[in-house]
């Protein structure tokens, strides 16, 4: 299906679940002309605890049928995110979010599409 939310080719959550926390997605980026789409599949895991929750995220290696043929470059990624709360401020809740994240696009993508 067309991920409406970003204009992507398709965005799927996969159901082969392990565990109650873990979720697998299938996710193709568009890229610009002239460029393959670039198709991202990860597993997240998630934890919660008082005023913390971190999720991980690492590319898996599944087969993912879009019920249509999509020409792609496989990509992959592995980082996770950490929301804490924060002290009150004024009265106003706030919290910190951290992100550390490394993504190898794959295939290669000129200098013009980077800049």
């Amino acid at each position: 299906r067309i991920s409406r939310e970003e204009g992507n080719p398709a965005r799927l959550e996969l159901r082969e679940r392990q565990r109650e926390n873990e979720r697998t997605f299938a996710t193709v980026k568009k890229m610009p002309f002239m460029l393959d789409n670039r198709e991202f599949v990860v597993r997240q895991l998630w934890t919660s605890e008082e005023g913390k929750m971190t999720i991980a995220v690492e590319s898996v290696d599944y087969e993912v049928d879009y019920g249509t043929a999509l020409r792609t470059t496989r990509g992959s990624t592995k980082g996770f995110w950490i929301a804490e709360d924060l002290p009150l401020r004024g009265g106003a809740k706030q919290c910190r979010v951290t992100l550390v994240q490394q993504l190898n696009s794959g295939g290669v993508i000129p200098t013009w599409a980077v800049d």
